[in-house]
Parts: structure tokens; C-alpha cells; sequence
């Protein structure tokens, strides 16, 4: 197990901390990046697997104290370093080294194999953030450009989203003398280490007065958005890097504005396409007739030829919902017939009827009584 940051960093307490104060910080950082709570977050989940390797080492006494005295902890180091009877210690001999009179201090051949990096919190993406925005059904056909008002967190420009205190702020380490490493002897052979107070850095590490070390402060933002045309009810805007910014130098997050269209009390949406009613007489569904009719983008003829039957449905090419998924297409408009029965009061018009009725004798029920209404179906 490597572990590529200070494990007490990792768990954000300090290195003074009893089990209780370790097991309390873990569950805190659980609750906050467990990959249940954050589907989908990449970042979350490898800062879970992080925190979760810290804690075992941390929260096991000699895993710890290995890690305390070397500053770093990788399997099988305890069972290398048991003794057994007639088994050397780490697996070798250093029989056939000689330490004594030699020009080269032995904490420098053996650093690079027991030092490390100064404590460092990796990259974290912003969190994306939606909006929810209620528009007009004409805007949601023109596209619009409008104002919202959107909380977003913003790095903090004091420690520049770190988290810590500027070097301006920060004191010489009292325990390495501000040379970020001390000195440790184990018998006869010396290791030089990254100093555990100060994480190797040399200053005394406090988080950032402003943001309290969270490397980001909350703030309203007044935005202008561009919704295009063709939005539907549910439909999302994506604008990248106008979510909540980055922690330790991660990427910001994305805005996502999700809109609410009201409906028409002319128009129905379907897809990219429309439907409506068009009432028409009964003289002009006999007889044939061009009529005006109203569309999303104003108004267009619709020729009615003789004979047209309620229900009876006409297709408009064209003059439907612009299309978000296909720029530069639309969908079609679709036109059904509703005839309108007229009140028949004075006898004049009765009459007429009643010889219409005589000259075009039909039975339209004659589908549904193969007989007549009183034979047998």
C-alpha cells in the first residue's frame, strides 16, 4: 500500500490525535465522499479510497508507529521487520556494509528510500450545479438570452483554493529548524525524514483565515444565459466551468439550466413537433375552402378540400419546434379538423336541409348494421 499523501493530512487531523479523534474524522469524510452520497463523482470515489487507506494505517497502533517513525507504511514492512528465530530482520544482512570512516553520511545514500514528498492534497473537480428556470412557450421556440442568479463557491484568491495559509502568514517549524526534514538514528544507520510537525515544508501549515481551509468561498453570482431555440419542457443547457470551482487547483464544475415550459392554450408539443385544433364549418368541410391558420411563427394558409371529415388531420412541413438535437432542421405542424355543427332556428334553413338531405341520401350507419338497424349483425 502507497500511499501518495501525509496520511494525517489525508484524514485532517493532526498527528497528536487518539483513536477516537481518528475514528471520528474518518466518518466524517466518509459521509462526505462515500460514492453512495456522490454517484457518478470519479473524484469523490478515489478520495474515499484515500481516506479509507489512511484510516487503516492510522487506526491500526503498529502500523502507525511504523508510519510515524519512517514516514511511509507499504504491506509486509511489519512481517519483514519481525524477527524470527534464524531469520534476519527486513530480510537482509547489513553484515557486509561498513558503516564507520566513510566520506559519504549515510542518511544521504539512504535517503531517497525512507523521505518524502512534502504533504500535498490532490486536484478536486468543482461539483456541477443545476438551475431550474421557467420560460414562456414563445421562448422556448426563439431561443432567448436572460439573467439568473446562481450561489456557486469561487476559489479563494487569499490562499489561491489550497486551503492553507500564505507562506507570508506562516512561521519557521520550530522541530526542523524550517528545513522541512530531521534526522533519525536507528542504531548505526541514520534516516533522513520529512518532519511530521510541519509535513516537510519547513513552516507551520494553519489553514487559510479566509476560507477556514476550505479553499473556496460561497458567493451569488448574476449570470447572463443563452437559452437557444427548440428547448422543451425537462430540456438541459449545459455551460461548462460555470459550476462550483475546483478544490486544490481541480476543475470548476458545470452549470446545468433546466427549463420549465408553460404551456400554449393554441399549441400542443410533441418533440419537434406541434399539433393544434382547427374548428371549421360544416359548409366549409363540404364545400372546400383555404383558411387562415395560426403557427409558432405567425400565420399560414391551409387549403381544406371538399369532402373533409372531422378529424381529419393536415401536415404543415416546417412549421414545428426548431430541433436542438439537429441544428438548422424543424419539426412539422399538424392541423386537425373539428367541424362545427350549426343551430339550426328558422325554417328557411330546415328546409334547405332536409332537400340537401334528400339529394345526397347516404346511410352512414350502414357499417354498423350490415341489415339495417333492426336485422340481424
Amino acid at each position: 500500500m502507497n500511499m501518495p499523501s501525509d496520511l494525517y493530512v489525508v484524514l485532517e487531523i493532526v498527528r497528536t490525535a487518539s483513536e477516537n479523534d481518528i475514528k471520528r474524522a474518518f466518518r466524517k469524510l466518509a459521509r462526505r465522499y462515500h460514492p453512495d452520497i456522490n454517484p457518478g463523482d470519479r473524484s469523490a470515489e478515489d478520495h474515499f479510497k484515500l481516506i479509507s487507506e489512511a484510516y487503516e494505517v492510522l487506526s491500526d497502533p503498529l502500523k502507525r508507529e511504523f508510519y510515524d517513525q519512517h514516514g511511509f507504511y507499504s504491506e509486509g514492512v511489519l512481517e519483514q521487520q519481525t524477527t524470527r528465530a534464524g531469520a534476519p530482520t527486513w530480510g537482509f544482512s547489513f553484515k557486509s556494509f561498513e558503516f564507520s570512516g566513510s566520506q559519504t553520511p549515510v542518511g544521504e545514500a539512504f535517503t531517497h528510500f525512507f523521505s518524502r514528498q512534502a504533504a500535498r492534497r490532490d486536484p478536486e473537480r468543482g461539483q456541477d450545479l443545476e438551475y431550474q428556470m421557467s420560460i414562456a412557450f414563445s421562448d422556448s421556440i426563439s431561443g432567448m438570452k436572460t439573467r439568473i442568479s446562481v450561489q456557486r463557491r469561487h476559489t479563494c484568491q487569499e490562499c489561491q483554493g489550497m486551503g492553507r495559509a500564505s507562506a507570508k502568514r506562516s512561521n519557521a517549524c520550530a522541530t526542523c529548524g524550517g528545513n522541512g526534514h530531521v534526522t533519525r538514528l536507528r542504531g548505526r544507520l541514520q534516516f533522513v525524514t520529512p518532519c511530521d510537525d510541519c509535513s516537510g515544508t519547513g513552516k507551520v501549515v494553519t489553514d487559510c483565515p479566509d476560507c477556514g481551509g476550505e479553499g473556496r468561498l460561497l458567493r451569488t453570482d448574476i449570470m447572463e444565459v443563452d437559452i437557444p431555440a427548440g428547448v422543451s419542457a425537462g430540456s438541459r443547457i449545459r455551460f461548462p466551468g460555470s459550476g462550483d470551482a475546483g478544490r486544490y487547483g481541480g476543475a470548476s464544475g458545470d452549470l446545468y439550466v433546466i427549463t420549465n415550459v408553460a404551456p400554449h392554450p393554441f399549441f400542443i408539443r410533441t418533440g419537434d413537433n406541434v399539433q393544434c385544433l382547427l374548428p371549421v364549418t360544416f359548409a366549409e368541410a363540404a364545400l372546400g375552402a383555404k383558411i387562415e391558420v395560426p403557427t409558432v411563427d405567425g400565420k399560414a394558409l391551409v387549403r381544406i378540400p371538399p369532402g373533409t371529415q372531422n378529424g381529419q388531420t393536415f401536415r404543415l412541413r416546417g412549421k414545428g419546434a426548431p430541433s436542438l438535437m439537429q441544428p438548422g432542421m424543424r419539426g412539422d405542424q399538424f392541423v386537425e379538423i373539428r367541424i362545427s355543427v350549426p343551430r339550426i332556428g328558422d325554417e328557411r334553413s330546415k328546409a334547405i336541409l332536409r332537400e340537401f338531405a334528400q339529394l345526397n341520401a347516404e346511410d352512414p350507419r350502414k357499417d354498423i348494421w350490415p341489415s339495417g338497424p333492426s336485422g340481424r349483425v
